[in-house]
């Protein structure tokens, strides 16, 4: 008998100490991961009237195509990406030995270079610093910044997400220098606050109020100064912009997204002042057919002319209409046909303010 009691109270002692011991602590898996992404696109473009003289005017055809393969490495919360931009196109729009007296384009049109070169750190949730040159943080529209740039500095996000219908709310801070394709000193500072909230099954509402200030502004080649006012080459305004962006969206069977976009330039008291409505109707993710159609009337120093868009021929200065028909052609390549108008509504010249230029696009689009 002492035998198996003994026993008994053997296993019953080791049970007991194993329960007393703490649970085995299990090291979390460190995430790696490796992506490589590519966009493309392939444009002929027709830009007709351009005014030359008030009684003569010309034409402008060209072809461009460009290809931005990029890769990133995921080493658990810290992200490296690099990427390549090449372009080429049927027209030469730079000559380094010859530079052009302006240059209506964020690109050189042939060209292979750096597009990205990054490093993002997300050590927390609520946390994320960036650094190098990278994606612009801020959903700008493109009146105050063009997609196709990239900012070259260091940007900082702070942000919570999902209480209730606040689905989204960020403090960014960014600082870029030297930030066009084309070599400048140029320093730029953002300050910006977004919040999504949901409105019902369907619906999002996104405000984005900013601060973005530029300074060393004539540190541009002259050839990107463009519109904003100058005297003797010389940018005289400063450029302290207050933007608000507002963007209503509701998804369903035919999603549809209204956008605002008010800016103002707080150092000038005339000419500062920017307008952009968009609406887009579709989705080229989930249907096969978007329409989009945006007005906007861009004051000379509403803000730097060299980094806003260069898709409606001036930077600043200019009113203008834009309508795009885009079909999903097969999964990740789309088809789209752009037709607008606009004028160069501050001139210098007073017989061009009322004279519409008309542009015309057919583009194909790939995104892997």
């Amino acid at each position: 008998m002492r035998a198996p009691c003994a026993a008994v109270l053997l296993f019953a002692s080791a049970h007991a100490a194993a329960a007393q011991e703490p649970p085995p602590v299990y090291q979390p898996e460190h995430k790696y991961s490796f992506t490589f992404k590519v966009d493309a696109l392939f444009r002929e473009e027709w830009t007709r009237d351009i005014f030359v003289t008030a009684t003569q005017f010309r034409d402008e055809d060209r072809f461009r195509s460009r290809a931005r393969p990029r890769i990133e490495i995921g080493l658990d919360k810290l992200v490296l990406g690099v990427g390549g931009d090449f372009d080429y196109s049927s027209d030469v729009n730079f000559d380094e030995a010859a530079p052009p007296a302006l240059l209506r384009d964020n690109y050189d049109s042939r060209d292979a270079r750096v597009d990205l070169a990054y490093a993002s750190l997300k050590p927390a949730s609520w946390l994320q610093i960036e650094g190098g040159r990278f994606e612009m943080p801020v959903a700008f529209t493109e009146m105050i910044w063009d997609k196709d740039l990239r900012p070259q500095g260091g940007a900082l996000v702070l942000e919570t997400r999902d209480h209730g219908t606040l689905k989204r709310l960020a403090l960014t801070g960014l600082y870029g220098r030297g930030s066009h394709v084309f070599e400048d000193e140029t320093n730029m500072y953002v300050a910006s606050l977004e919040a999504a909230f949901r409105l019902g099954e369907t619906g999002r509402l996104q405000l984005i109020p900013s601060y973005v200030e530029f300074t060393n502004t004539n540190s541009l080649a002259p050839f990107i100064r463009r519109q904003n006012t100058r005297v003797a080459g010389v940018i005289v305004n400063d450029y302290r912009v207050v933007d608000g962006v507002a963007r209503l969206r509701f998804d369903g069977r035919v999603p549809l997204q209204l956008v605002a976009d008010l800016s103002t330039n707080t150092a000038v008291d005339d000419f500062g002042d920017g307008l952009w409505l968009a609406a887009v109707l579709g989705s080229l993710q989930s249907q096969r057919l978007r329409l989009d159609y945006t007005y906007a009337k861009v004051d000379k120093d509403a803000t730097l002319a060299a980094y806003d868009t260069d898709d409606f021929f001036w930077g600043t200065g200019w009113e203008g209409h834009r309508g795009e028909l885009g079909v999903r052609v097969v999964d990740h390549w789309t088809a789209h046909a752009i037709g607008q108008v606009q004028r160069f509504k501050d001139s210098p010249r007073p017989e061009e303010r009322d004279h519409w230029v008309k542009r015309f696009r057919v583009e194909v689009r790939v995104d892997y």
